[in-house]
């Protein structure tokens, strides 16, 4: 009975602050993240045919319809390589160069972030065509792209789409991020 009281006061606090999901990775692994309140789960666009599932991936969106997403990919990738801050830099300078060229900024500034406990990197780039134009439901005008090595051969991307970098529904994507963490299979003795 104490242990169900003590338990209230912290379901309490997630009901307000949002919910936990967990992106079961199979064998005991699992990424856990908290998920604000005002976002929600979404479907995921249907995966062309002939392309491969490479990972698990969610999609969240804003509750109050603002133009707002977030899609987090969990990859395995067999080995430790990414641990290496130069070769996960590296990996993200070819994964965002296609968009540069539509780009306002016109090249990939990719900068460190501090998520998860690990250091990832990022680069936010802003739709040349869409700057001054009105907002267009899932046609955003900037996205920030982030990855990071959490260890034990998991590597997280997550793309936050907005039509305002540094507004209030990119602060809470970015709270989103900060709350990830890699769950382990416990050890049997």
């Amino acid at each position: 009975m104490k242990k169900s009281l003590l338990q209230l006061p912290c379901l309490a606090l997630l009901a307000v602050t949002g919910f936990a999901e967990k992106i079961d990775l199979g064998a005991g692994k699992a990424v856990l993240l908290t998920v604000p309140a005002a976002w929600v789960s979404a479907e995921l666009p249907p995966a062309p045919p002939d392309m491969p599932a490479l990972g698990r991936n969610v999609r969240y969106v804003t509750k109050n319809g603002s133009n707002d997403a977030m899609l987090i990919t969990v990859l395995p990738v067999p080995d430790d390589r990414l641990n290496d801050p130069e070769n996960l830099k590296a990996m993200v300078g070819m994964a965002t160069q296609q968009f540069v060229a539509g780009s306002v900024e016109g090249r990939a500034d990719i900068k460190e972030a501090k998520f998860a406990g690990v250091s990832g990197f990022s680069a936010t780039f802003t739709d040349a065509n869409l700057v001054g134009k009105p907002s267009v439901k899932e046609d955003y005008k900037a996205m920030t792209s982030f990855f990071f090595y959490l260890g034990d051969h998991v590597l997280v991307t997550a793309t936050l789409f907005t039509d305002e970098l540094g507004g209030p529904a990119y602060a809470e994507g970015l709270r989103i991020l900060k709350s990830i963490s890699l769950q382990l299979p416990k050890d049997n003795i």
